[in-house]
């Protein structure tokens, strides 16, 4: 791992930040391009409890846009680039999604009592219109993690355990602390799903 590290060079570094980056700065963008937002629901979700606690893999997910990268390129370096490809074309199909059906939904009244139920409103303010619903950016990047960490094998057990138990927790997470309905989780798999599509419709043109 240490010689990973020394080795990795500035475009090994772009690999593992660029991606995000350019997901990151498309996302924000497009919420000032929002026009005739529509409100989903599902009763599903009235359903559901809100379980503040949820708040913290929800917080965790940021730094695993940073962190899951970095794994893959010490322990999977060969994967790093197709990872970075299907990151891109699911955030580009999502970033188009929001263009042309911009979402919104109605959110859960909280009363702050506990430190967890601080940090949840914290995030309803700072994300505040919430935009961008479906699909959730949230569940999908970290299906698409369960994925990856469940197919390769050369990452060490104990990591490919944690993260994908992390993801699930994260995307669980949007819905229990009611950042997201469950339409958006399905939205998030529909995404995968096509960007596999394209994935692999690219792949067998370069080897054509």
């Amino acid at each position: 791992m240490k010689s990973s590290i020394k080795k990795m060079t500035r475009k090994d570094f772009l690999y593992i930040v660029l991606p995000v980056i350019i997901q990151s700065i498309l996302y924000f963008i497009v919420k000032f391009l929002a026009f005739n937002v529509h409100t989903i629901h599902s009763s599903f979700d009235d359903k559901l409890p809100f379980i503040p606690y949820f708040v913290y893999p929800y917080v965790l997910w940021y730094l695993l846009l940073i962190l899951v990268p970095f794994i893959i390129y010490v322990y999977e370096k060969d994967k790093l680039k197709k990872y970075d490809q299907y990151f891109l074309i699911c955030s580009f199909i999502s970033i188009f999604i929001f263009l042309i059906f911009p979402t919104t939904i109605n959110r859960a009244v909280i009363e702050v009592n506990s430190f967890s139920t601080l940090i949840v409103d914290i995030i309803y303010r700072l994300d505040t219109p919430i935009l961008n619903c479906f699909p959730s950016i949230h569940a999908l990047n970290s299906m698409m993690w369960v994925i990856f960490f469940t197919k390769n094998k050369k990452t060490p057990i104990f990591l490919r355990c944690l993260i994908v138990i992390l993801s699930i927790s994260v995307i669980l997470a949007t819905i229990f602390i009611k950042q997201h309905v469950i339409y958006d989780l399905m939205g998030s798999v529909g995404v995968l799903i096509v960007g596999y599509l394209i994935l692999k419709i690219i792949e067998k043109r370069k080897s054509s």
